[in-house]
């Protein structure tokens, strides 16, 4: 057994083969109760739940863990994201078994939740007993030492000192000096327990004592759902309800630790990897305390947050799709050397894909079943300073249409992530005299079809009184949509009708005709696809859309061409041509998510809605989401939503970015590269710290006194733009330059010795260098303007309860007068998220208290974006310096 963990794809006996897969059941056994822990504590599964609640509740556990582990395993066997840790594979068997037998009790036996929860820990105590029996009797092999310890003695002898303090002040009461020597004489107990065995009976049993006891006392219902302990010392109490899911954690987390040490092998292994556990566990302690702050704003505003909500399950399968290709690369990374814990690195790297594939197995659920999973709470309101309390409910249901941003935004994310991927399929195969043709014609069609589009658009579909649009611009679209079709299905016609020795070969010979058929049928496709709206028309064949019916042709084809090649390439030995395989499996893909990206175009640009098998695309998909995609409109007790607050705010980290970076990038490139560095550059240094240290209230009092004046003297977007954008320059210039520094200067040598400019070898070689911790300089920027308060206050105002959102873009107008082009919707004053918390919760302006928890939560999920989008960028960069 000792082996096993050393290298885990291997075994030494059938007897340690059924002791390692016991403890493998037995984590994941503790896996499954700290998440049921989470659960019960947070609320959404009541302790006191039983019957077909507690059913319904271990159905979708077991469906989401059905869904995790059966996708994570499909992905393996597909060679997709090899699993090659046995302790992995253990581990996802084990989470199977322990979430089907816990959903049979809860089916078969009438119980609580709160029993479920006190008989998982007793299972685990039992677990650990006997994995420590076997061992000490030397059923398995393994390597203990003669002792678990000291240091695992003095944790164990506390935790013993804690449980006999309150069983004694419960036996005799407190008021007696005997409960200390029950306290004392635990402690000493779980002490001896833990140090004088060999190790593996003294980490076994004692944690097995503990977690039994907490189990014991929560099947017994000596504290339970009613039970409440109100000590006078406190003004608060502890109730049945937060201490038997605590109970839980640290019964799971303790039997967790446990078993890992036994699945280790005790002895040297044993330690270390117990000391991994305990590091990443204080890791995670770490973060969670952090995490803390947001917790418990997301907590205090996700109910008013999230009410009403309505999505559609195939519009989240559609959003999760780019979750789902990230996961599926992230697993497929090598997760490191062949040493004792390759095992965790894999369970890391398969964890995303595990949790998307439950989702994903729950949306599928829904839609297979045509049910609705619903999610009731309540939130409250204000209504004549009391509180009313309203019933609302988050909805996933079988609807199967999808929105056009909400097809269109992954689509096109995953085209440019695979086109990104793709390499180049040059030189490979034989091309015939017609595919040169055609290759040669397709760029002339799709340039004519662009021109007709500007003839369109500037003329109009009748010109002269003509009707141009509706005969010329017709048969123009009608032409480009077939022919793009016909490109579209053009690779995999190739691949079936070849007459190679296997279909490897076929699809090798025939490689000429994917780039064709996908690059030349999403090119003229596209064309013809705006040429729609410019022409006025939208042919039909019978009741369907000619244009997204070949988009879908077209899509369908290139993922069967990406099908065809995977297969061939899983039959292909040599390396090359495996290598060429895929780059043909990429290519296939970027085909199927552009035109299923383009399907969605045609909707939005013609507002028709397009319908298939039951799947209907259209502007209007099924998600519904009041407080975010609605305006203050109150009806009665319903709230409304904080729209014009969102774009208020989004606004203004646009502007001041645009603003602050390029002004703090070129300051920090003269500065590091063209300024000589003596005591100027010292001093402009310790001015820009104590900029970026100045409170944000003084920026608020000079955008104030100095900004509004002289943008036509009254709060506006733009001057809150300009505060935050001088509030973000600070950073971005210390941030630059300390990452322009940081650029070897073996770099900008290399690049003189080749004749280039200073200019050029900045430009060229510098700042792509340095753009990583640029990068990072404005996320940490962005972090600060995003949810300033104070100097908005005094350049933006509070508007609350705003009806419409700021336009931007569509405010621009040209002037005869200079400065020639004005923009009034910058010169207004605009609703924002920070001022709007401000206004409802510190200085109680308007609003319920509640409505301003939950602005909190959205701008805490606007900064996360801006967030997610820099780290993308920083990662972009990092990616492509390596590369290079």
């Amino acid at each position: 057994m000792s082996d096993a963990y050393a290298t885990t794809d291997q075994l030494v006996s059938a007897e340690s083969n059924v002791y390692d897969r016991g403890l493998d059941a037995a984590i994941a056994l503790s896996v499954v109760g700290f998440a049921l822990g989470m659960v019960t504590l947070v609320g959404l599964v009541p302790l006191d739940a039983s019957g077909s609640a507690l059913t319904g509740a271990f159905a979708t556990l077991l469906a989401v863990v059905v869904g995790a582990v059966g996708l994570s395993g499909l992905a393996s066997y597909t060679g997709v994201a090899p699993v090659t840790s046995q302790r992995v594979r253990g581990i996802g068997i084990g989470l199977v078994v322990s979430t089907l037998s816990l959903t049979v009790l809860a089916v078969a036996l009438p119980v609580t939740m709160a029993t479920l929860l006190g008989v998982v820990l007793l299972v685990e105590a039992l677990a650990l007993v006997a994995a420590g029996v076997t061992s000490r009797f030397g059923v398995v092999d393994s390597e203990p030492n003669m002792s678990a310890g000291l240091l695992a003695g003095s944790v164990f002898g506390a935790i013993g000192l804690a449980f006999g303090t309150v069983i004694g002040g419960a036996l005799v009461g407190f008021g007696s000096p005997l409960w200390a020597v029950v306290a004392f004489a635990t402690g000493a107990f779980l002490l001896a327990v833990t140090v004088l065995p060999r190790e593996d009976v003294g980490s076994t049993v004692s944690p097995a004592l503990v977690v039994a006891t907490l189990g014991l006392v929560i099947v017994t219902g000596v504290i339970g759902v009613g039970w409440q302990w109100n000590p006078q010392t406190l003004s608060g109490g502890f109730t049945g309800s937060a201490v038997v899911p605590v109970f839980l954690l640290f019964g799971t987390l303790l039997s967790a630790w446990s078993a890992a040490k036994c699945r280790a092998g005790f002895g040297a292994r044993g330690r270390e990897y117990g000391a991994f556990l305990v590091i990443n566990l204080n890791a995670f302690l770490m973060v969670a305390v952090m995490a803390t702050i947001v917790l418990f704003v997301t907590l205090k505003g996700v109910g008013y947050a999230v009410h009403g909500i309505t999505v559609g399950a195939l519009t989240l399968l559609v959003v999760l799709s780019p979750a789902l290709v990230g996961a599926v690369q992230f697993a497929r990374s090598p997760a490191g050397t062949s040493d004792w814990n390759t095992g965790v690195r894999q369970l890391f790297r398969v964890l995303p894909l595990a949790l998307v594939g439950s989702l994903v197995s729950v949306l599928v659920g829904v839609l297979a079943t045509g049910s609705t999973l619903r999610y009731a709470f309540t939130y409250v309101v204000q209504v004549n300073r009391s509180g009313e309390t309203i019933d609302t409910a988050i909805t996933v249901t079988p609807d199967a249409t999808v929105g056009t941003l909400l097809l269109v935004a992954p689509a096109l994310l995953l085209a440019v992530t695979f086109f990104r991927s793709f390499g180049s399929l040059r030189s490979v195969g034989t091309q015939s005299g017609r595919v040169g043709s055609i290759r040669q014609a397709v760029p002339t069609a799709i340039l004519g079809l662009v021109a007709l589009t500007g003839f369109f658009l500037v003329l109009g579909p009748r010109p002269l009184g003509l009707p141009l649009g509706g005969t010329l611009g017709f048969a123009a679209v009608v032409a480009g949509t077939v022919a793009a079709g016909a490109l579209a299905v053009l690779p995999l016609a190739g691949v079936l009708a070849s007459d190679g020795d296997s279909l490897a070969a076929s699809a090798q010979d025939e490689a000429p005709l994917f780039t064709l058929g996908v690059f030349g049928g999403l090119g003229l496709l596209t064309a013809a696809l705006f040429l729609q709206p410019v022409a006025g028309v939208n042919p039909l064949v019978g009741p369907v859309n000619l244009v997204p019916a070949v988009a879908l042709l077209g899509a369908v084809a290139s993922l069967a061409v990406a099908v065809l090649t995977t297969v061939a390439r899983r039959e292909s030995e040599e390396t090359i041509a495996r290598r060429l395989l895929a780059e043909e499996t990429r290519l296939g893909l970027v085909g199927a998510t552009g035109f299923v990206a383009l399907v969605g175009l045609h909707v939005a640009v013609t507002g028709v809605s397009f319908t298939v098998l039951g799947v209907s695309v259209a502007n209007e998909g099924s998600l519904s989401w009041p407080m975010v995609m609605q305006a203050y409109i109150p009806l009665g007790l319903e709230p409304g939503g904080i729209m014009p607050a969102i774009v208020g705010t989004v606004w203004l980290v646009v502007g001041a970015t645009l603003f602050a970076v390029p002004l703090g990038l070129g300051a920090a490139v003269f500065l590091t590269e063209y300024a000589e560095q003596g005591r100027f550059t010292a001093l402009v240094e310790i001015a820009t710290n104590a900029l970026w240290s100045t409170p944000s209230i003084v920026f608020g009092l000079f955008g104030a006194a100095f900004l509004i004046p002289r943008l036509g003297g009254d709060e506006s977007l733009l001057a809150g733009m300009l505060v935050l954008g001088f509030m973000l320059l600070p950073l971005v210039l210390i941030t630059s330059r300390e990452a322009i520094k940081s650029v070897p200067n073996e770099y900008r040598d290399a690049s003189a010795a080749l004749g280039v400019s200073q200019w050029e070898t900045i430009k060229s070689v510098v700042l792509p260098a340095a753009m990583p911790g640029v990068i990072t300089g404005v996320i940490l920027g962005v972090g600060r303007i995003a949810g300033e308060t104070a100097p908005l206050i005094l350049v933006l105002g509070s508007t609350l309860n705003a009806t419409n959102a700021v336009d931007v873009i569509g405010g621009f107008r040209f002037v005869a007068r200079p400065p020639f082009v004005v923009n009034d919707a910058l010169l207004t004053a605009s609703a924002s998220l920070p001022t709007q918390v401000w206004a409802v919760i510190a200085a109680g302006v308007s609003g319920s208290p509640q409505m301003g928890w939950a602005t909190a939560f959205i701008l805490l999920m606007v900064v996360l974006t801006f967030y997610a989008v820099g780290i993308t960028a920083r990662t972009y960069f990092r990616r492509k310096l390596d590369y290079e």
